[in-house]
């Protein structure tokens, strides 16, 4: 232990015990300080699966139905291209609205059939303060719908996002978290049997009043029902 003594030569106590009293009180602000700094000071490790998904395999091109009306190889992205899907530690989804998809150019979704749902995670982060007591715990999963088929053909997705499997904040942290869909969807499959592929960005971001942290993740989510991190 560190012992500091000061000693004040005054003719004046009263300006001695002045100087001591807000020693004191400088003293009891920098323990205050240091203790607040190991409250909101924070590590920051990312949730990810390890499981992988496995493609799922399509049904033959049913011959009996052609595509002749459209191309359905020109896939479309649909719905939003971005939301918040957590606002001030607290769920923010608007499931009939927050949604993207990826459909046949030129093809009303609700012309699809065979649709199936399918999540994958959980991913998220934790956050730990300098005494090693969890500050934040938030964990999410992709959702999408899959295998939608048009006249026997394809495998294209509707209802893409996310859904919130747990969200806690201790008290002096701020969680906000956001989607962001990529507006050009990809052609996984053939011409006459085509797979779509979105990617879907998940960004997080972590604030306490000494600090702050950003992080996001992609995942790519196809119509096949299979998905992948990408970055």
């Amino acid at each position: 232990m560190i012992k500091i003594k000061i000693e004040f030569k005054s003719k004046f106590p009263f300006f001695v015990f002045i100087m001591r009293a807000l020693l004191f009180v400088l003293l009891l602000g920098l323990f205050a300080f240091a203790d607040e700094a190991s409250d909101y000071a924070f590590t920051v490790e990312p949730i990810v699966p390890t499981d992988e998904l496995v493609p799922e395999p399509l049904e033959p091109v049913n011959a009996s139905e052609p595509v002749v009306d459209v191309g359905i190889d020109t896939i479309i992205a649909i719905g939003k291209f971005a939301w918040q899907f957590v606002k001030d530690n607290a769920p923010s989804i608007h499931t009939k609205t927050d949604w993207a998809g990826a459909v046949p150019k030129g093809v009303s979704w609700t012309k699809l059939t065979g649709f199936r749902d399918k999540t994958w995670g959980s991913f998220g982060w934790y956050a730990k303060n300098m005494a090693g007591m969890v500050t934040v715990d938030f964990k999410y999963k992709y959702s999408w719908t899959c295998k939608g088929r048009y006249r026997g053909h394809g495998a294209f997705i509707v209802n893409a996002g996310v859904s919130i499997s747990k969200i806690y904040a201790a008290w002096g942290y701020t969680v906000n978290a956001h989607v962001s869909v990529g507006h050009t969807p990809a052609n996984y499959g053939t011409k006459v049997n085509p797979i779509a592929g979105l990617k879907i960005k998940v960004s997080i971001n972590i604030k306490t009043v000494i600090k702050a942290y950003y992080s996001e993740v992609t995942v790519l989510v196809r119509g096949d029902c299979t998905a992948k991190k990408i970055a």
